[in-house]
């Protein structure tokens, strides 16, 4: 009975293993199968992704995009137009500018050639003659100012001569000339007005005609 066992057991060992094949082969198919299932998913949802795009929607994309870039480049064109536009606006404006500038210096010189010509006036009705250069630091183009220069300037320049006189009345035999060793080059280049005047007054006669 023992053997009779023992002789069964290998039989049944070829049997189980015979069904566990089967059974993994089984699996297999069906594994098999369902990743097949799933790729034809795929692509079946990729067919219909594909067909919700016709030729009509496509033209239409097509047309949308070119046309915001059609309205994008007009935009640009349109801002380098404006701003061609206001450099020309800025270029007149500065041509405006320098011709009023121009005007305006024509004016101030007019201006001064008759302050200029009211200034003689005014020096010659008080015995007072000086070249143009130092007339010239008298006036300015406003009336007041340069009627108020040329009379300070002719007071001053009456004293100083009636000075002189009475010096050479005093001393005869004493030469004229610039005691100080100013010259009337570097009187005239005094930019602070009250000293260039004391110096002019104080050497008077360099500015005589």
């Amino acid at each position: 009975m023992i053997k009779d066992l023992k002789k069964g057991l290998p039989k049944m060992n070829l049997q189980l293993f015979a069904e566990e094949e089967e059974t993994e082969e089984i699996v297999n198919k069906d594994t098999e199968k369902e990743d097949k299932k799933k790729l034809d998913t795929k692509e079946n949802q990729k067919k219909e992704d594909d067909k919700k795009y016709s030729d009509e929607d496509l033209d239409r994309i097509i047309n949308e995009k070119f046309a915001k870039w059609q309205e994008k480049k007009e935009k640009e064109i349109n801002e380098a137009k404006k701003l061609a536009d206001m450099n020309a606006q800025q270029k007149a404006e500065y041509e405006r500018d320098q011709l009023q500038k121009e005007l305006d210096e024509l004016r101030k010189a007019n201006t001064l050639n008759e302050m200029t010509s009211t200034a003689r006036n005014m020096l010659k009705e008080r015995n007072v003659s000086i070249d143009d250069e130092l007339l010239s630091t008298l006036v300015t183009d406003d009336a007041e100012k340069t009627k108020e220069n040329v009379e300070s300037f002719a007071n001053m320049f009456e004293e100083a001569v009636e000075k002189a006189v009475l010096e050479k009345i005093k001393n005869p035999n004493e030469k004229r000339g610039t005691t100080s060793g100013i010259t009337k080059e570097e009187i005239m280049q005094i930019k602070d007005r009250g000293l260039r005047q004391q110096k002019i007054k104080e050497n008077i006669h360099l500015f005589n005609e």
